[in-house]
């Protein structure tokens, strides 16, 4: 007998058989086709009898077993042996299992489960389907790890699932492995193909500022362009506090996050907390928004609360937020406001801010038919504070520019502006009032670029290019008394005089071949440049004054990578006049961000800091993950930070232990992570 039996069955299917084994469309006739090696029908009954390596398949689901009934008049079909029902990737398998395709309903004995959109797998001695998407599961487990003995599962002897939703059950008890862990009297455990509402896993450990302490945060969906995270942080020495983070994205190309926290604090009988908003909207091409706020209700919240380097030794608060348009692809305009808070002044009285400002930029624009290019910058600004001057500043900065190539490989450009300040200023002395001034600035350069090819095999590399770029500028202000005019910040003060400057740019770039392909990778990138001040002053940008020495401190800066996952840099400031570092950086990066990786950076400002940084991980004795992370302080000896973490990653679980220890605080976490989970609920 032919292996492949047709047979014309009219089945009216009121829904799909399930989301994850469905037919796919309701109410509609189909044709029913099964294969087998034997196949035998009774007219009395109207039953189809297969049997050896039997396959049924309707629209796009298939059942397999050893044997199978299909009773026509009932649309039942009762499968033995080996069982199982496939479509989309997802599968009900078990020994035996009666479907009624009309109804949607059915049981499958010693069953198993699998949705492959969060890769779940289900157990039960049983599973009953009880609809489109619902199963109970008797003596059932539930997990997201692959393998017949999963690191993690949860079991409880009467499971209900929603394929979609949730599976909830009693009795319920998690496991590592073989090892029961904990039980729960109820669990609700996501099935979710989508984002779904429900507690994210806690987060415990302990600090000496927040002694023992626990998150226990709650993920809310509220649509599939935005979320909220609320979050309760319990901890023993400080209180009670909520946090909410809030994401979401908009049709106009527009995405944002709010994060408020806010505590009781015990130890100050007082409530404390922070509030960060990130805004960006694009309302056309042409138009839009930005924004940054960052606020505390007291100065000392973030050292005491913050956790990370760059938190809890914040030395200001900005909050910031801008309208830009676009009139042309040269023409810019923008209005917005700048508020500071001091952390390090005592309070924020002789802060300046800018409430608000509007600035218009334009660039790049060719002056009719002549040779010369003209570009501009003007901006009114309100300053305001509690103690010292305020007012407002009118900034106009118009330029032409002259610029074209004098050889092939010789180029030059030639500016000329004018610096105009106006103000109406008050509690600023003499320069009360309305007070104008303004000064004359050029500046000229001239630059080359010489290169040469290289060939010869090193490495994976068989040819080099090394470029040569040597640049002279000039640069002229107009020595002038700004005396008479009110001083809000450096804009206020150009320092005339006359620069020159000398620079000297390598690159190197090597060229390599693996079959018809052609890959580019630069080597190293050196530079060097030395000032002379010919006249006047200068303000340097990391030393502010230049002491009234004519040479500038020289400028040496490098970047070597030698192999694909190596990178060497530095950036220094040498005094020609006793030849110490003025400044410098200097560091090395191995590895790759994702695996095992080591950096080490050196940070030296005279008079200023002194310290060395270094960050290490290891990846390749898996499964598990060692990093370790120091700052290291010179000039006061002794550790700033140091942060260790070990983390055991599984195919479907992690677990991540880390000591942070500062000066004035040491504190430990712990977090568990369950791939696939994401959020439960628990009672």
């Amino acid at each position: 007998m032919s292996r492949v039996l047709f047979v014309s069955v009219v089945l009216l299917l009121a829904q799909s058989l399930s989301s994850a084994f469905a037919a796919e469309a309701p109410a509609v006739a189909q044709q029913l086709l099964l294969r087998a090696d034997t196949l035998q029908s009774d007219q009395k009954d109207d039953v189809l009898t297969a049997t050896g390596k039997v396959e049924l398949e309707w629209g796009s689901s298939r059942l397999y077993a050893d044997m199978a009934k299909y009773y026509r008049d009932r649309g039942l079909i009762e499968a033995d042996g080996n069982v199982r029902l496939l479509k989309d990737g997802d599968t009900l398998a078990g020994d035996s299992g009666r479907l009624h395709l009309e109804s949607q309903t059915g049981v499958v004995t010693n069953a198993t489960i699998f949705i492959k959109n969060n890769n779940l797998h289900v157990t039960g001695t049983s599973i009953e389907k009880r609809g489109e998407q619902e199963y109970r599961i008797d003596h059932g487990t539930i997990t997201t790890c692959d393998g017949e003995t999963p690191s993690w599962r949860f079991s409880a002897d009467d499971l209900k699932l929603t394929v979609g939703e949730y599976a909830s059950g009693k009795n319920a008890v998690f496991y590592l492995g073989d090892l029961p862990v904990f039980w729960f009297p109820y669990l609700i455990f996501p099935a979710a193909t989508e984002r779904q509402s429900g507690f994210l896993i806690p987060k415990i450990g302990n600090s000496d500022k927040k002694g023992a302490f626990m998150e226990i945060p709650y993920y809310w969906a509220i649509s599939p362009s935005q979320d909220l995270t609320a979050t309760l942080d319990f901890e023993s020495a400080r209180g009670l506090g909520i946090g909410l983070e809030h994401r979401y994205l908009s049709s106009n190309k527009g995405r944002g996050s709010s994060n408020a926290f806010l505590i009781y604090d015990w130890r100050q009988d007082r409530f404390r907390g922070t509030v960060e908003l990130k805004q960006q909207f694009d309302f056309s091409d042409q138009t839009y928004w930005r924004a940054d706020i960052n606020k505390a209700l007291d100065r000392d919240f973030h050292r005491d609360y913050g956790m990370d380097s760059g938190e809890y030794n914040k030395q200001y608060l900005e909050a910031a937020a801008f309208l830009s348009h676009r009139f042309t692809a040269s023409l810019l305009a923008t209005a917005g406001v700048d508020y500071l808070d001091n952390l390090d002044a005592p309070d924020n009285k002789s802060t300046l801010q800018k409430l608000p400002y509007v600035t218009l930029a334009g660039s790049g624009e060719r002056l009719s038919s002549t040779p010369f290019y003209y570009s501009f910058a003007s901006s009114l600004t309100h300053f305001e504070r509690d103690q010292g001057s305020r007012g407002e500043r009118l900034l106009l900065a118009p330029e032409l520019t002259l610029q074209g190539a004098v050889t092939d490989a010789v180029s030059g450009r030639v500016n000329l502006g004018y610096y105009q300040l106006g103000y109406n200023a008050a509690e600023a002395g003499a320069a009360n009032g309305s007070t104008a001034n303004g000064v004359v600035r050029a500046s000229a350069a001239v630059q080359a670029g010489f290169s040469r090819i290289y060939e010869g095999s090193i490495g994976e590399f068989s040819r080099f290019r090394h470029l040569i770029v040597p640049e002279l500028n000039y640069s002229v202000t107009e020595k002038k008394s700004l005396q008479d005019i009110p001083f809000f910040d450096y804009d206020d003060r150009p320092v005339g005089g006359q620069l020159l400057t000398l620079s000297l740019n390598n690159f190197v770039t090597g060229r390599s071949v693996k079959g018809d392909a052609v890959a580019y990778r630069d080597l190293l990138r050196f530079s060097v440049s030395q000032g002379y001040q010919l006249s006047g002053g200068r303000r340097d940008l990391l030393v502010l004054v230049d002491h009234g020495r004519l040479f500038t401190d020289t400028a040496v800066m490098a970047e070597l990578l030698p192999l694909a996952d190596w990178r060497l840099f530095t950036d220094n400031r040498i005094s020609p006049y006793n030849g110490k570092v003025t400044n410098s950086i200097l560091g090395v990066e191995v590895g790759k961000p994702t695996g095992t990786r080591a950096g080490l950076d050196y940070h030296h400002a005279e008079a200023k800091l002194d310290y060395i940084e270094g960050k290490a991980a290891y990846a390749d004795f898996r499964p598990y993950l060692f990093a370790v992370s120091a700052r290291y302080s010179f000039d006061r000896p002794g550790f700033l930070e140091t942060l260790y973490s070990v983390e055991y990653k599984h195919q479907c679980w992690s677990l991540l232990f880390s000591y942070r220890d500062r000066i004035d605080n040491q504190d430990f976490s712990l977090t568990l992570t369950l791939s696939g989970l994401g959020m439960f609920k628990f009672f």
